[in-house]
């Protein structure tokens, strides 16, 4: 029976969680939304998408698009779906980080006790940092939160299957929330690693054991792979993928990349849905993009023993935003929709440095800490919300934080465009060409409202 610890934090939290992101209900569909919603008609109706399986991509995605869909095609649906989404990505990363800190208790869904300030503080992090805005008030960002919520699953079934006993869970609804995620996000099959990761450092299993625990998972992760080998959509996927750069360019990049989540996660710089990393990463921030990826290395080995949880969200951050983009490259390295489900771990970490720090300290100090940080997060992610209130505001802010980023203001020019403000429009092309007079787009997008008055 599934039990509910901590109801009252747990409502506090979330509704601090829904009014950080009302705003968003409000929001209209943005770029990406119109080419893999608006102008899908794969997502349109049931039997569209029932012949979309044979070679179309993330089917479990697109039902989810399909089902909000119905609602007569607005983007209101699609928004609450998303927010509702997090909700449940909020009490799953509280269940994780419960479970995580009381590895003798029976399981993740037979909890009974209280919230610790750990888990508490791991999912208000999770919850509320301005971070995981682009995952949930971006329509698209939904790959991110529907992954990342079947992800989560498999790995607490997983842990609740090997705490009780009960097969059902672990050799059952594990597998089947993996293919789930599988079928959502493609590199959800680092999920098999992240497994390993959760026995070793937090279950503390025995090398026989931790072998016949994983026999099941390696069986699914040959499976996986074939499949996504064998069907059409996924093989071109992929063959497009792994021929982007190579390996050494693909971990320049992806330095940069990790520079740029580590920026936004400590608040240096400010949230950005395109920050241009595309064009490359100076040497400078190359080098600290490694050197968050050798901290991040070297607090997992150090701590694996003295505080196991802090070790896990260390190797789960880097597993999920560093390995997959680095093996797979992507034209744009990575986007903060795609450090959702590798926050999930992050906090963990956060968490129980959190409590730990807190525990010599009088109450008081302790209530008046986590209502100024909380408090400090809403605004942000308050701040964040009101960026996406239209096209024009998005891109506005964008090209305010990635000045050098030509698409940023092609697409701005764009923004202009659909709101009728032409002069604007055209200057955005200008920029743009300015930055790269070799930028097709922009050039064909100025050269169509040249005549324009």
């Amino acid at each position: 029976m599934i039990s509910f610890p901590g109801r009252g934090m747990r409502l506090l939290l979330f509704g601090l969680t829904i009014a950080a992101y009302a705003g968003s209900l409000t929001s209209p569909f943005q770029f990406d939304d119109r080419g893999v919603i608006v102008q899908a008609e794969a997502v349109h109706s049931l039997g569209a998408l029932l012949d979309d399986l044979g070679g179309g991509l993330r089917p479990v995605l697109k039902a989810s698009y399909a089902l909000c869909w119905a609602f007569g095609g607005s983007s209101w649906p699609f928004h609450v779906f998303n927010l509702l989404l997090h909700l449940v990505n909020v009490e799953l990363v509280l269940r994780l980080a419960v479970a995580a800190g009381a590895p003798a208790s029976r399981g993740p869904f037979t909890l009974t006790a209280g919230l610790a300030p750990a888990a508490l503080a791991s999912g208000s992090v999770f919850a509320l940092h301005p971070i995981q805005t682009e995952a949930v008030t971006y329509v698209s960002g939904r790959s991110a939160s529907l992954a990342t919520a079947f992800v989560l699953l498999a790995l607490l079934f997983h842990a609740h299957g090997v705490r009780t006993g009960e097969r059902r869970y672990r050799l059952l609804a594990a597998p089947l929330a993996f293919v789930l995620a599988v079928l959502t996000k493609e590199t959800s099959v680092v999920l098999l690693l992240g497994l390993l990761l959760w026995d070793t450092l937090v279950e503390r299993a025995a090398f026989r054991e931790l072998w016949r625990r994983q026999l099941p998972w390696c069986a699914a992760g040959a499976a996986a792979l074939l499949f996504l080998l064998w069907h059409p959509g996924y093989f071109k996927l992929l063959y497009r993928v792994v021929g982007q750069r190579s390996l050494a360019d693909s971990l320049w990049y992806q330095l940069g990349g990790m520079r740029y989540l580590a920026a936004q996660l400590l608040f240096v710089e400010r949230p950005c849905i395109d920050p241009g990393l595309w064009l490359g990463p100076s040497q400078v921030r190359a080098v600290a993009g490694g050197g968050v990826v050798i901290g991040a290395f070297v607090l997992a080995v150090w701590q694996r023993r003295v505080r196991p949880v802090v070790s896990f969200g260390a190797a789960w951050f880097l597993l999920h935003a560093f390995v997959p983009y680095l093996l797979l490259p992507r034209v744009d390295v990575i986007n903060e929709r795609h450090a959702y489900l590798a926050n999930a771990g992050l906090v963990l970490a956060v968490g129980a440095g959190w409590q730990e720090w807190l525990a010599p300290r009088a109450k008081r100090l302790r209530r008046a800490a986590a209502a100024l940080a909380s408090a400090g997060l809403l605004l942000l992610t308050l701040r964040r919300n009101s960026e996406y209130e239209s096209e024009v505001a998005l891109w506005e802010s964008t090209v305010s934080a990635a000045p050098r980023n030509p698409r940023a203001f092609n697409n701005l020019g764009v923004a202009y465009e659909k709101a009728d403000r032409i002069g604007d429009a055209r200057a955005a092309y200008r920029r743009a060409l300015s930055l790269e007079p070799r930028y097709t787009a922009a050039s064909k997008n100025l050269n169509r409202i040249g005549d324009l008055r």
